[in-house]
């Protein structure tokens, strides 16, 4: 994929939200219990100081962000490149731990530093069409315009509601009481390591 430079406002791609996905405004209708003892000010407050700190932020981005990211992308493309060159030669030991040790740090990259914050719209503001959260799509198990809906949509407006967020347990750990036993649960003392690592590798 080429690394195109920044474009003018012109030229920009899509909205940074597909519409409809997210509530403009709202509040749980039962304060969960860690934030019982908070009034509806202290929330209030809270939700004030959080909007600043994202202003503030906000108003620091600039050239050295956007040199960042492309830095980054160009590393992630060059370790994918140099390990798969290496798995070539993966009869030699040597080579088959350089080649996988390369092309795991590639996906970690791919994965989160680029993929998962590229999907969220963290880079939509340099209004690249080859860095940006509606032409974004990556090397993995699930395509970028589903993962934005189970991830960007629901998991981030439902965190840990059981039956809105489908990160809790990944419909295939029971993680809380409210949800339904199964009998693959027996499972669970096995399944979550191997969860618990393969998260940690991605």
């Amino acid at each position: 994929m080429s690394v195109a430079s920044a474009q003018s406002p012109a030229t920009a791609v899509g909205p940074k939200t597909r519409p409809g996905a997210l509530a403009e405004a709202g509040r749980p209708v039962v304060r969960p219990p860690s934030a019982a003892h908070l009034s509806d000010e202290q929330v209030a407050q809270l939700g004030r100081e959080l909007d600043a700190l994202r202003d503030e932020i906000l108003a620091k981005r600039g050239s050295s962000d956007a040199a960042y990211i492309r830095r980054m992308i160009k590393i992630q493309r060059a370790l994918e490149i140099s390990g798969r060159a290496a798995l070539l030669v993966g009869r030699n030991k040597a080579a088959w731990f350089t080649g996988t040790t390369l092309l795991s740090v590639a996906k970690i990259l791919e994965n989160m530093e680029l993929g998962h914050n590229i999907l969220h719209g963290q880079w939509d503001w340099m209004r690249d069409p080859d860095i940006h959260s509606t032409t974004w799509e990556w090397d993995f198990v699930t395509p970028s315009r589903s993962w934005q809906h189970t991830h960007n949509d629901l998991h981030h407006r439902w965190t840990n509601v059981v039956g809105k967020d489908r990160d809790v347990g990944y419909n295939l750990l029971r993680m809380d009481p409210d949800q339904e036993w199964k009998p693959f649960n027996v499972g669970n003392p096995y399944t979550t390591p191997c969860s618990r690592l393969s998260s940690n590798g991605a």
